[in-house]
């Protein structure tokens, strides 16, 4: 597995992956796809790629200095269970080791089956 900061050039195969599930239609309708383009490049965002192909990715909110939020975890559905996301979400915490990781979610039992604790309406990311 390789992950990679990313970058425009990732753009498409992104959005492409995204509209093919309807549950993330929120990012790919109408007026919202050109700025959620852009929110990808200014977020911390990573993409991962599983033997060549697009994974998933995570994008991430910073907090000034206090922590980083898990805003968005996508994995291809055909390669779901293959930790794709696990992976990321290491990156994700090994890089911002220094502050305290969180994530917003709608999938909790992914969360719970990894092992994170929920606080209040977030999960704590922990090694």
């Amino acid at each position: 597995m390789e992950i990679f900061r990313y970058k425009r050039e990732h753009e498409d195969t992104v959005i492409s992956a995204i509209k093919k599930d309807s549950n993330w239609d929120i990012f790919t309708n109408g007026r919202a796809i050109g700025n959620y383009r852009k929110r990808l490049l200014e977020s911390i965002t990573y993409v991962c790629y599983d033997n060549g192909a697009f994974g998933g990715y995570l994008r991430a909110l910073p907090d000034d200095g206090f922590a980083i939020y898990i805003s968005e975890l996508f994995v291809v559905p055909e390669l779901r269970s293959r930790t794709i996301g696990r992976t990321l979400i290491a990156k994700t915490k090994m890089d911002f080791r220094h502050l305290t990781v969180y994530a917003f979610s709608d999938e909790d039992a992914y969360y719970e089956k990894l092992g994170y604790q929920k606080v209040g309406s977030v999960f704590e990311i922990h090694e």
